[in-house]
C-alpha cells in the first residue's frame, strides 16, 4: 500500500492520499473535506423510497453516517471503490445491509448493477462521483459510465418498446400463436451442423463489399451455414445467395414490407411469438419456432429453447448458429457503425431509413483502431453482442470473426472475408434443416385460458376496489403497526395486498406481455412517490396505503379490460 496514505484535510477530516505516475493526489477536498460530503448528501436529500445510489469511490468512508441518514429500508446503495487498497481496507467495513461496496472490476459491477436495475426503476438512479474521484480515475470512470449506459440503455429500451408496440405485441402473439402447430422448434435443430462455419448478415454498411466477396467465392458457399435476417434476405437472393436460415423478429409492419416479394421461398423461416403475424401467416416455406413466451406458459412447450435476445435480430442470428453448433461464427455487414457516413448497406437500404439523421453521433474505435461514428443505439447493440461474445468464451470454443469494416467488436477478431475463404479448412456441405413438425398444442383451449384469465383479473379487480373503497371509509386506526392480527380490516387490507402478487407473479399474466411491463412501469410512477424520508410513515398509513391499493386495481382494471377488448376482437366468439 505504499501508493496510498491516510492525511487530515484542513477541517479535520481523513481522507487518503494516492500517488499515481509520481503525482500525489487526494480523493476529496483536502481544503473543505466537508464540501465533499455536502455534495453527495444534496444529491441525496430527496430520492424517493425506492431510488437506487449509486457511488463512484468511498475514500475513508466518511460520508456513510449523514448518507445513511437520508435512506430508508428499501434504498439501494452500491459504492465503486477504484482503489484496490482501499476496498480491502474497508470491504468488511459497512454494516448497512442496504449498503454494498464492491471492487472496480467490470464483471462485479455488470452483475451487480444488473440485478438491481430494470424497467421499474431506471429512472430512479442517482448518481455521484465522490470528491475527487472522477478525476483521478478518469479512465476508470469511463468505463464505469459506459457499464451503467448500457444497463439504463437496455431497461430504457424495453418500456419504451413496450409503449410503442404493446397493442401490436398481442396481436403477433395471439395470430402466431396459430402457427405453431405448422412449424419445427428450435430445439430440432441443436448442433445440426456441429463444427461447421456460419456467416451471420447483417445490413451495415459494409455489406455491399462483402456481398462481393461472397459472390467472388460462391462455389464455397455451400460449406457456410447463412444465416440473413429479413432485411438482408432480399439482398442475398438479388445476388444469387440462398441463405439456410431467415430470422424475423420484429413486429412491426415495415418487415412484413421487407419479405413480401419472397413469402413462396422454400428457404426456413424463423420466427418467435411476437414476430409480425402476417409475415408468419403468409409465408409458405417451413416455418421454425424460437420460443421466449409459450415455453414459460404452456405445459407441453415448457422443454423448448429460446436464443439470447439483444434487441436487434443480429444477436439471435448468431445465438441461433451457435446452437445448431456452428464454429466459427463470421460477421458480416455488423458494422454498428455509420461506415462510409452510411447507415444501412445500399443494397439493403428501404425508403424508411431516409429519415435517419446523420447528426448527434458518437464515436467508437473501428476494426483498423481509427474513430468511426455511430448512434448510441448501434453502440448499445456492439456492446450487447460483446457481452454476448464473452458469456459464450466461458463456457465454450467457439471463435467468432467479425468480417466487416465497421466499429471493433470485443470477442471477434477483424479478419478479411477473402482471407477466411483462401485459409479454411473445408469439410463436407452444411446440413440443411429439414422440417420437424412435432409441437401440437390445441389452440383453443390456450385462447380460452388466456381469455378465462383475462375475465379472473378483472373479477378480482372488482373485488378488492370495493374492499379498497370499505377501507377508506372505515374508523381504522391511523397506523397499520396500531392495528391487531385478528382486526377484520387489516385481514381485509392484506388480502387485497396479496392480490398484487397473485397477479403479478401468476405465469398467466405473462400473456399481458407489453401491457404488463408498461402497467408495472406507470403504477410505480403515479402512486409510488413516497420520499425515503416520508416511507416510514406513509408505508403503516392505513388510509395511504388503502388508496394506494385502491389506485392499483382501478388502474389494472383499465389494463385488462383494455386487452380483453382486444382479444375479442381478433377472436369475437369468445364471447
Amino acid at each position: 500500500m505504499k501508493n496510498l496514505k491516510q492525511s487530515i484535510s484542513n477541517d479535520g477530516y481523513s481522507l487518503y492520499e494516492v500517488n499515481i505516475n509520481d503525482e500525489k493526489l487526494y480523493l476529496a477536498d483536502k481544503n473543505c473535506y466537508e464540501k465533499s460530503i455536502q455534495n453527495l448528501v444534496d444529491d441525496v436529500e430527496d430520492i424517493y423510497y425506492n431510488s437506487i445510489i449509486i457511488i463512484f469511490g468511498l475514500d475513508t468512508g466518511n460520508y456513510l453516517e449523514r448518507l445513511e441518514e437520508n435512506l430508508c429500508e428499501c434504498n439501494e446503495v452500491i459504492i465503486v471503490e477504484a482503489n484496490e487498497n482501499i476496498y480491502k481496507i474497508h470491504k468488511d467495513n459497512i454494516k448497512n445491509k442496504n449498503i454494498k461496496l464492491i471492487p472496480f472490476k467490470e464483471k462485479i459491477i455488470e452483475e451487480t448493477l444488473r440485478s438491481i436495475i430494470n424497467y421499474t426503476n431506471f429512472n430512479r438512479i442517482h448518481l455521484h462521483s465522490f470528491g475527487n474521484y472522477e478525476k483521478v480515475y478518469d479512465k476508470e470512470y469511463k468505463m464505469f459510465i459506459e457499464i451503467l449506459d448500457r444497463i439504463y440503455c437496455s431497461s430504457f429500451s424495453a418500456i419504451q418498446f413496450s409503449n410503442q408496440f404493446k397493442q401490436i405485441l398481442f396481436e403477433n402473439m395471439i395470430s402466431n400463436l396459430k402457427q405453431l402447430n405448422n412449424s419445427s422448434p428450435l430445439n430440432s435443430y441443436l448442433n445440426i451442423n456441429k463444427n461447421m462455419p456460419a456467416i451471420i448478415v447483417s445490413a451495415g454498411p459494409s455489406l455491399d463489399k462483402n456481398i462481393k466477396t461472397m459472390l467472388k467465392y460462391k462455389n464455397y458457399l455451400n460449406k457456410f451455414f447463412i444465416i440473413a435476417g429479413n432485411r438482408t434476405y432480399g439482398s442475398l437472393i438479388a445476388n444469387g445467395i440462398i441463405p439456410n436460415l431467415v430470422i424475423s423478429l420484429d413486429p412491426a409492419p415495415i418487415n412484413y414490407e421487407m419479405m413480401k416479394k419472397y413469402l413462396n421461398s422454400d428457404v426456413p423461416f424463423a420466427f418467435y411469438e411476437y414476430s409480425n403475424k402476417d409475415l408468419v401467416k403468409e409465408y409458405r416455406g417451413p416455418k421454425i419456432y424460437i420460443s421466449e413466451l409459450f415455453s414459460k406458459t404452456i405445459k407441453d412447450l415448457k422443454d423448448l429453447t429460446g436464443t439470447y435476445i439483444g434487441g436487434s435480430v443480429a444477436h439471435t442470428c448468431i445465438d441461433t448458429a451457435r446452437m445448431m453448433g456452428c464454429n466459427p461464427i463470421i460477421l458480416v455487414g455488423q458494422d454498428c457503425a455509420y461506415t462510409y457516413n452510411k447507415h444501412h448497406s445500399d443494397i439493403a437500404t428501404f425508403d424508411e431509413d431516409k429519415k435517419a439523421s446523420l447528426s448527434n453521433l458518437v464515436a467508437v474505435e473501428d476494426v483498423y483502431g481509427n474513430e468511426v461514428k455511430t448512434t448510441v443505439t448501434l453502440k448499445f447493440f456492439k456492446s450487447k453482442i460483446e457481452e454476448y461474445i464473452k458469456m459464450v468464451k466461458k463456457f465454450e470454443n467457439v471463435e467468432f470473426i467479425n468480417a466487416s469494416y465497421g466499429a471493433n467488436i470485443i470477442g471477434a477478431e477483424h479478419k478479411e472475408l477473402e482471407y477466411i475463404f483462401n485459409n479454411m479448412d473445408f469439410k463436407e456441405d452444411i446440413k440443411q434443416l429439414n422440417e420437424d413438425k412435432c409441437i401440437n398444442i390445441k389452440y383453443e383451449e390456450v385462447i380460452d385460458l388466456i381469455y378465462n384469465h383475462i375475465n379472473e383479473v378483472i373479477k378480482n379487480c372488482n373485488i378488492c376496489i370495493e374492499i379498497s373503497n370499505d377501507l377508506l371509509e372505515a374508523e381504522a386506526p391511523e397506523s397499520l403497526m396500531d392495528m391487531k392480527e385478528d382486526d377484520i380490516l387489516l385481514q381485509k387490507f392484506l388480502y387485497v395486498y396479496q392480490n398484487i402478487d397473485e397477479f403479478e407473479f401468476n405465469r398467466k399474466s405473462f400473456y399481458f406481455g407489453s401491457y404488463l411491463t408498461k402497467f408495472l412501469f406507470d403504477i410505480r410512477q403515479k402512486y409510488f412517490q413516497m420520499s425515503s424520508k416520508d416511507y416510514p410513515n406513509l408505508t403503516s398509513n392505513f388510509k395511504y396505503q388503502s388508496n394506494v391499493l385502491k389506485n392499483y386495481f382501478s388502474d389494472l382494471k383499465i389494463v385488462a379490460e383494455e386487452v380483453k377488448e382486444l382479444i375479442l376482437e381478433i377472436e369475437p366468439n369468445l364471447k
